[in-house]
């Protein structure tokens, strides 16, 4: 066993396993659990993520005191907690526990849930549909599947989301919906994983979505992947918030021109009027959002228009 504190800009300790970051042994998936409830981590909820098949699980955890860690992770051996030093966001947590991972893909879970069994057929599969991030079909707790994959659409000039049950193996989904999903380690690298700076789930993950798609990735739906919610999912909070700007300006606002993204400084005043953070705040994260944007403008493939475009065209 050891305890391995962290260099990041979240500081965090990482308490089990063996301190080694060689590749996993086995089926090269390990598995991160999100802890949700507020209950003290037990090892009945966690012994089954580290029990389905994966290589290792990793458990990230919060800044409150957790006094059973060592016996866990004693009982748990091939089972990681990493204990946070102040409170994260899902993206931030999720960032980590992937940063964390010993393998290629990473199952990302929550605690309240049930884990599929991921076999090593399972894990050839995820690895052949080629993606960012493969997602899974998800039951609710009254068994029911749910409407989790998500296509783009513009209404006038409104971006909407349309949400359909999982069809086909292979097809396509705009977000990682309730951050469920197995994301390939390298891809997420390089889509720069997401946005600790976006704090509302939804418009989170909808950016890493989004950027992927921009960026020339894709999001694929593997249903025979199954997650059983064990209480009633949370419901997306869509608000317009700090969140949607910064998700507005990286990707909506996005212009895709010859070869590259632009962010048109005439889109400068629309944000202005619409963003509802005042016009001194809409300026410095314009201006921020501007500079991010040329910084990667050569990783983007196409714009959000576009990608509408050709989804439909799919359908």
């Amino acid at each position: 066993m050891s305890t391995t504190p962290s260099t990041s800009e979240l500081p965090y300790t990482v308490v089990g396993g063996h301190g080694s970051r060689e590749p996993a042994r086995r089926i090269g998936v390990a598995c991160v659990v999100l802890n949700r409830g507020g209950r003290p981590v037990r090892i009945e909820t966690l012994a089954p993520f580290a029990e389905c098949g994966v290589d290792e699980a990793i458990v990230v955890l919060g800044p409150e005191p957790h006094y059973e860690i060592e016996q866990l992770a004693a009982r748990l051996p091939t089972s990681r907690f990493v204990l946070l030093s102040r409170e994260a966001n899902v993206g931030e947590q999720i960032n980590i526990g992937v940063h964390e991972a010993r393998c290629a893909q990473v199952l990302c879970l929550w605690s309240d849930m049930r884990p599929p069994a991921v076999s090593l057929r399972t894990a050839d599969r995820i690895r052949e549909l080629d993606a960012a991030c493969v997602v899974p079909l998800i039951k609710n707790e009254r068994n029911e599947t749910v409407p989790s994959v998500h296509a783009p659409a513009f209404y006038r000039s409104l971006f909407r989301t349309i949400p359909t049950l999982p069809g086909a193996e292979g097809e396509l989904s705009l977000y990682p919906y309730a951050n469920t999903a197995v994301f390939d380690v390298d891809r997420f690298g390089r889509l720069g994983g997401f946005d600790p700076v976006i704090r509302n789930p939804y418009w989170q993950q909808l950016d890493f979505g989004v950027r992927a798609y921009l960026w020339g990735e894709a999001i694929r739906v593997l249903p025979s992947l199954r997650v059983q919610a064990t209480r009633a999912l949370p419901a997306e909070d869509t608000t317009p918030d700090a969140g949607y700007a910064r998700f507005h300006l990286k990707n909506l606002s996005v212009r895709f021109v010859r070869d590259s993204g632009r962010l048109p400084r005439r889109q400068l005043l629309p944000f202005v009027a619409r963003s509802g953070l005042g016009i001194a705040m809409s300026v410095r994260e314009f201006r921020e959002a501007r500079r991010w944007v040329d910084e990667h403008r050569y990783r983007y493939a196409q714009d959000a228009r576009r990608l509408t475009e050709l989804w439909e065209v799919a359908e």
